[in-house]
């Protein structure tokens, strides 16, 4: 009883410490949200010249609207395709860099980093040269006769491409975080695997992903929250183009609010797409949680 009590002054002691610090996380991070939510309920009206109250006017305007479902659907492609391709590969490769039989080990470990400390930006920028008609890509496979195709502006290839800038700035944090989870196990399990007689196969699938299973669900979370949130990299290799084919629910939310005039509307697809990621919010704390 008393360590409750010692524990419950010392939280009290330190309580106004803390309130600076939830000042600054409440004009960072509460009030832009309670802000955008409540703008969802308002819309510009150009006769009246300012914002007029039109409930869920703006919410019901989205059904009608089939660049919105265009947009969702692409998000949702867009995101599981992009996490579980970053998933694929970022397990293998951890996988090597965890060998013991790889030479120059940490060279390798402290490079595969290096494009996730990139600004999203420039790397897009990277990429839509490299993707460009004229760009490197195109360039080398004229070199060996090949005619490349619009990478930007074929409509069924523009969101492909820019996942794969998308994938590459994100495999290097799933990486990284899949070998902290490797180099975490305990090597006498596995030892008592083999000699059970486990092939590889079931070793990977029956012993080491069950035991990562909690960090496989956090890096996962993650991802999907940030892919799916995302917009700099289609917002600058394409623009939502050609027409809405690569189009996603931040960026079409983007253009309403500050291109296309319209910030309420802007902030209804910036309230649904919140009550979508929700769900993997609340799996990703209670991960981070148990």
């Amino acid at each position: 009883m008393r360590s409750g009590q010692r524990a419950s002054s010392q939280g009290l002691r330190a309580l106004p410490f803390l309130v600076p610090a939830l000042i600054v996380f409440s004009m960072m991070n509460l009030y832009p949200l309670i802000h955008g939510i409540s703008r969802s309920f308002y819309a510009y009206h150009a006769r009246a010249r300012a914002d007029v109250f039109v409930g869920w006017e703006n919410f019901t305007l989205l059904f009608d609207d089939p660049t919105f479902f265009r947009a969702l659907s692409n998000n949702i492609l867009w995101t599981v395709v992009s996490v579980a391709a970053m998933f694929i590969f970022s397990y293998a490769l951890a996988t090597l860099l965890n060998s013991k039989y790889l030479r120059f080990r940490r060279a390798f470990q402290a490079a595969a980093i290096i494009p996730w400390a990139l600004p999203r930006v420039v790397v897009s920028l990277i990429w839509r040269y490299i993707f460009l008609p004229d760009g490197a890509l195109n360039a080398m496979l004229a070199g060996v006769g090949i005619q490349g195709p619009g990478w930007l502006t074929d409509p069924s290839l523009a969101l492909w491409t820019c996942a794969v800038a998308n994938m590459w700035i994100g495999v290097p944090f799933v990486t990284v975080m899949l070998l902290a989870g490797l180099q975490s196990l305990d090597g006498e399990m596995l030892e008592a695997a083999v000699v059970d007689g486990a092939s590889y196969f079931q070793t990977q699938v029956r012993v080491i992903l069950p035991s990562i299973r909690r960090v496989i669900i956090i890096v996962l979370m993650l991802e999907a929250i940030w892919t799916f949130n995302g917009f700099e990299i289609v917002f600058v290799m394409t623009q939502g183009g050609p027409g809405n084919a690569s189009m996603l629910l931040p960026l079409y939310g983007y253009l309403n609010a500050f291109m296309y005039y319209q910030p309420g509307y802007g902030a209804a697809i910036g309230v649904v797409s919140l009550v979508l990621v929700l769900g993997a919010i609340a799996l990703y704390i209670r991960e981070v949680l148990k």
